[in-house]
């Protein structure tokens, strides 16, 4: 049995469209911190929703513009961690991140000729791993605070889980791409993708902002 790639392609917009409805809805019980994050994921959202249904009525390269946003949405993302973290050193190790992201994209424009034609995996394995890192400092301070008493509240806990999750899996995915199977290569990313935004969505309606103390 093969997956249906087109049907899984179908099925991530759908849930994208959903996301974006949830987020709307909940609006006023997100913390305003957690909007540097939602800014980046509904940016983003839009970009795979317009240019999923404009390549399949052109062949025109978008990954130019692809490129840009996925950029702008890492800056939003890496900003976010550096509005939540409050200890001191954590919160200077994040403007590091912040500093190492802005020379790797000017160094990787510079670097590669063909940087703003095509989607360079190169800068986006930086960025993920930039990432990553700033969401492990970020589970460091909640893990020794108060705020772990209220985990299942913490709505940028369970964002950070979620988008560890999808990042961190698709890593490997993205390595081996030309050896991996379409089929196979889209399911992983599809399952990644659901059980991300799975728990993306237990944050938002577990969420409780009274409870927790405003950053």
């Amino acid at each position: 049995m093969t997956w249906d790639i087109e049907l899984g392609k179908k099925i991530s917009m759908i849930i994208l469209v959903m996301m974006m409805i949830l987020i709307a809805a909940k609006y006023k019980k997100i913390e305003k911190v957690n909007m540097f994050f939602f800014a980046g994921y509904i940016l983003l959202s839009l970009n795979d929703f317009f240019f999923y249904f404009y390549n399949q009525r052109t062949t025109l390269q978008t990954e130019k513009f692809y490129n840009i946003c996925i950029l702008i949405v890492f800056a939003l993302y890496l900003l976010y961690y550096y509005k939540l973290l409050y200890i001191s050193l954590l919160r200077k190790l994040q403007l590091v991140i912040l500093t190492l992201f802005i020379i790797n994209v000017l160094g990787m424009s510079l670097l590669e000729k063909s940087f703003f034609q095509y989607l360079s995996f190169n800068i986006f394995y930086v960025n993920i791993l930039l990432l990553i890192f700033s969401i492990i400092l970020f589970l460091y301070q909640t893990f020794n605070s108060d705020k772990i008493f209220e985990i299942k509240n913490y709505l940028a806990f369970w964002i950070s889980v979620g988008t560890l999750i999808f990042y961190v899996g698709i890593i490997p995915i993205f390595f081996f791409r030309k050896t991996v199977e379409n089929d196979i290569y889209f399911l992983i990313l599809f399952l990644l993708n659901v059980i991300s935004n799975g728990v993306i969505v237990f944050g938002l309606f577990w969420n409780r902002p009274d409870t927790i103390k405003q950053i």
